[in-house]
């Protein structure tokens, strides 16, 4: 038949009769040059998924249609400028999968204020699965925020029961402790059967938790494996411990606040991921960012074991202010560079200080004669390079930055003269450290966590001003101190340990 576009009825009838599946092809391009939202819908629906054809009718659909621009905005996922459009686009058309999607996009791009202002603008009545779908982008949202009480809402609404996802995450919710109040999934005994360093880790978000299961699991590669245990990982909430982190700066937190927690806590050790932030160790508590690699993690995992830090440590660091009077790492001894008298003497003198005496041979020397300006011979402390693979004496830089160490003469030294993972955390792990970590397995521990709590009260006390008024707090900070002390000295096996802790004397 033949076709005129003066015809105030051919876009009706060509829409009746596309729909009826009577058009001829001419007649569906006819109707499709002219943008007719039947021929375009018809085009489309048997056109090839993510096709040139079905992406060109996509755009001019999803004008109109709202499913259509939730399709097209997917297929653009991996552009979030024009998937951000797209999806924006299907919520104008009142595609509330749309506003579901787009706020999950936003929450995995970090944007959680996002997230939330759409899901907030959304309509209050759709279909259930939707809200289902919405209620677990809500949580996920309450759980990055640390918001506890949303949590425990949607939890108690039943929602999360009805779709099989509901029902995983809130598997997730039991298992990793989100609600103390929700009996846990698993058992809270060690994962490993050795639990002398028994380490509880944290994570605040579930991406991370989960982050933290794999980096267990990949630790077991490292050769400190068999040194400590994990209990299983827990969540807390990222405003609990009131921490500052950025990339460039250690990672501080409010200690203070371990102690709403402690009493479930049934590990020596803590270790907290957090988003950003660099890593370290606080006395009994580790912390780390979830960019960190098994390698930084084992790095800082060495540290509460006893092992000091062989690259530059910060100029004020409490080490590197004078020489040592005990020897108080595995790896590290701190020591006056030069001596003089007899060398047979000194050299006595000087194994007395370091705790790999036992591994260096009778021949391998640890004193360099030397003369000073004026002539005068000395004693210079360090092995020579020709023993560079013996064990001896060879200088670390753990102090360099100190000015006290230029000024007063000492300097730090380790027992190999090659770099090892406690000044690049690549590298290996020498056989000799796990030797000195067998031979005083206890000796260099940090102490428990539960000493960090004791100095924090300590620490709040001093930054108090004297007063009448304010000496009430500082009795009872006191108080709460010494408590803190008692519990952490409860993890010491050796009884001068056990009383250093007690009094708080551990440095």
């Amino acid at each position: 038949m033949g076709l005129s576009t003066s015809s105030f009825f051919l876009s009706s009838y060509l829409s009746k009769t596309i729909n009826s599946n009577k058009h001829s092809e001419t007649q569906l391009n006819f109707a499709l040059a002219h943008n007719n939202l039947t021929a375009l819908r018809f085009a489309w629906k048997n056109s090839t998924f993510h096709s040139e054809a079905w992406l060109s009718l996509s755009k001019k659909l999803a004008k109109k249609e709202g499913e259509v621009a939730y399709l097209l905005a997917d297929y653009y996922h991996e552009q979030p400028k024009l998937a951000i459009f797209w999806y924006k686009n299907a919520i104008r058309l009142n595609y509330v999968k749309a506003s579901i999607t787009l706020a999950e996009y936003y929450y995995q791009q970090g944007q959680l204020t996002k997230a939330k202002g759409i899901l907030a603008a959304m309509p209050t009545k759709f279909a259930e699965n939707l809200n289902v779908a919405a209620n677990m982008v809500k949580i996920n949202i309450a759980i990055d925020q640390g918001n506890v009480p949303v949590i425990k809402h949607i939890t108690a609404s039943g929602q999360l029961q009805k779709t099989p996802a509901g029902q995983l995450l809130l598997a997730d919710i039991k298992k990793y402790q989100l609600l103390p109040s929700i009996e846990p999934l698993i058992d809270t005994k060690p994962l490993t059967a050795s639990c002398a360093n028994s380490i509880q880790l944290f994570a605040t978000n579930l991406k991370h938790l989960k982050q933290l299961e794999h980096l267990i699991l990949a630790f077991q590669q490292q050769v400190l494996s068999k040194t400590v245990c994990f209990m299983p990982v827990r969540y807390l909430p990222i405003n609990a411990l009131g921490c500052s982190f950025e990339l460039d700066q250690a990672i501080r937190c409010d200690e203070l606040s371990w102690q709403k927690w402690a009493n479930s806590i049934n590990a020596r050790y803590l270790g907290v991921m957090l988003p950003k932030g660099g890593a370290n160790v606080h006395f009994g508590i580790m912390y780390f960012d979830a960019q960190d690699s098994v390698d930084v993690f084992a790095h800082e995992i060495s540290h509460l074991l006893g092992f000091i830090d062989e690259y530059p440590l910060a100029a004020d660091h409490v080490k590197c202010q004078a020489s040592q009077k005990t020897p108080f790492s595995h790896n590290i001894s701190i020591l006056k560079k030069n001596y003089q008298g007899e060398k047979k003497h000194i050299r006595n003198k000087v194994l007395q200080q370091i705790t790999w005496a036992k591994y260096i041979k009778n021949t391998t020397p640890i004193l360099q004669l030397a003369k000073s300006l004026n002539g005068k011979e000395y004693w210079q402390v360090g092995t020579p390079q020709a023993y560079e693979n013996e064990v001896g004496l060879f200088t670390a830089q753990t102090c360099d930055l100190s000015d006290n160490a230029a000024q007063k003469s000492f300097s730090a030294f380790k027992p190999v003269s090659k770099r090892t993972k406690l000044q690049y955390f690549a590298l290996d792990f020498p056989q000799l450290y796990l030797s000195l970590l067998q031979d005083n397995a206890k000796q260099y521990l940090m102490p428990s966590f539960h000493y960090n709590i004791a100095l924090a009260y300590f620490q709040q006390t001093s930054l108090q001003q004297k007063s009448v008024q304010q000496s009430a707090f500082q009795k009872e900070n006191i108080e709460q101190a010494n408590y803190w002390f008692k519990q952490a000295a409860s993890w010491e096996q050796e009884v001068n340990r056990r009383e250093k802790v007690r009094q708080g004397k551990f440095d």
